[in-house]
């Protein structure tokens, strides 16, 4: 696998890659215009992997200065157990934690079935906090899911 920096033309790949699989959420914020312009401020920190050309996994990730959050982690099923998340994930880590950042979250349902492999690589579930949401653009989900 050939991991590199996450490039604006591949925005129709990453976008099948991430629809392919049940429960995902797209929003506005994922649309092409919101997806360059989050590269063009975090490009450094999101990972796309490649194999034969193809793309098989990625990672998105950013900062704001005092913290790191995941966005979007997605292994293509045939290539799911055989460490292409591990290796996208330590890329983001790696280039946040050269940046200086001292910790990473990352928001995820509670029936994903990927806590399992987030648990297996240092993560940890909180109890002591709570995640609110508010929409301040929009109020239009291109994924199946609205909560």
């Amino acid at each position: 696998m050939n991991i590199v920096t996450m490039k604006k033309n591949d925005y129709d790949e990453l976008t099948a890659l991430w629809n392919s699989f049940p429960g995902t959420t797209m929003t506005g914020a994922d649309s092409r215009k919101d997806f360059e312009k989050f590269l063009s401020r975090n490009g450094d920190y999101c990972f796309s992997g490649f194999e034969n050309a193809n793309l098989i996994g990625s990672v998105m990730a950013g900062n704001d200065g005092r913290r790191g959050y995941i966005y979007h982690l997605a292994v293509g099923q045939s290539q799911q157990g055989k460490g292409t998340g591990m290796k996208l994930m330590t890329a983001s880590e790696n280039a946040l934690k050269d940046a200086g950042i001292e910790k990473i979250h990352l928001f995820i349902y509670t029936d994903n079935t990927a806590i399992e492999f987030y648990e297996k690589t240092g993560w940890h579930r909180r109890s002591d906090i709570a995640v609110m949401s508010k929409v301040l653009i929009g109020d239009e989900y291109l994924g199946t899911r609205i909560e």
